[in-house]
């Protein structure tokens, strides 16, 4: 009997003991129309959707396919052009500050830099799997398709010789959160290597898409295989854990009224309000 009144007396404060960290089931979120339905902006059957990010100059989305495109579309999923880049495209991110467009090609692990005016790439940024003194670290499949880097997210910083870093989710072998040094101010070659400063002491299977919001300095990354969306501080603590929705989520992002985008990889890219981000 006294075993078991410490067991409850143990259970009892655990649950009304709360500290810096919450977690939360149901990601807060409101379907724009039907519940469950009418959230699908895509007009365009875009091929396996694999990453979107929110131009916030331009005021549209640049959508990454699994097929080699990239599309930009307006926030209400109108065309406003296509065009090819061969590669599997996985991953996109913006650096606010130039208006540039960085894209990750899986596999290879290279990180394309993209100017929307001109519509063309304009540099390339090779990463090196090395880091701690492990020259493949980032596994290389030879014999099997690489799941390699799967999302990214520019982290901006007035500070930093670059302008700020780059921080990317790495698909499996092993799956891990990396921060890359990108040389974006000092090189001006048309290639010029990137290379992996940091490991994140958090870990998450198949971090399949990223974003980082600015006001709060948190990254929110989703994983694919398990459905759920955290929030890490940019030195890998835990915030929040969300179950997420969505099917095969490989891209999220915001537009600056509020709204989240997420890029289905089976199809699709849904809308919805993030009631994390009501505006007044």
């Amino acid at each position: 009997m006294k075993r078991m009144l410490l067991l409850f007396f143990l259970v009892f404060l655990v649950s009304c003991s709360e500290g810096p960290y919450t977690t939360s089931i149901r990601f807060p979120y409101q379907w724009l129309d039907t519940p469950g339905f009418g959230g699908n902006i895509d007009q365009q059957n875009i091929p396996e959707p694999s990453g979107l990010c929110f131009h916030p100059t331009r005021r549209t989305l640049f959508v990454v396919s699994d097929e080699g495109w990239l599309y930009e579309i307006t926030t209400d999923g109108a065309p406003v052009y296509h065009q090819r880049i061969p590669g599997d495209l996985e991953a996109v991110a913006i650096n606010p500050q130039t208006g540039l467009v960085y894209i990750v090609i899986e596999g290879d692990d290279v990180i394309l830099e993209y100017d929307p005016e001109r519509r063309e790439v304009t540099r390339r940024f090779p990463v090196n799997r090395e880091f701690n003194g492990h020259p493949n670290f980032l596994q290389k499949q030879e014999n099997q398709y690489d799941n390699g880097l799967e999302a990214l997210a520019f982290v901006p910083d007035e500070n930093h010789p670059e302008g700020g870093t780059f921080y990317a989710g790495n698909q499996w072998d092993p799956p891990c959160i990396v921060e890359l040094l990108v040389p974006l101010k000092s090189s001006q070659a048309p290639q010029a290597e990137a290379r992996i400063i940091r490991v994140l002491p958090f870990q998450i299977d198949d971090p399949a898409a990223m974003i980082y919001d600015e006001e709060t300095r948190l990254l929110h990354i989703v994983s694919d295989a398990d459905n759920i969306l955290v929030e890490i501080t940019l030195d890998g603590k835990l915030v929040k854990e969300y179950a997420f929705l969505g099917d095969n989520q490989e891209g999220i992002s915001w537009d600056d009224q509020g709204f989240l985008y997420i890029a289905q990889d089976s199809g699709g890219i849904l809308k919805v309000r993030d009631l994390r981000k009501r505006k007044n």
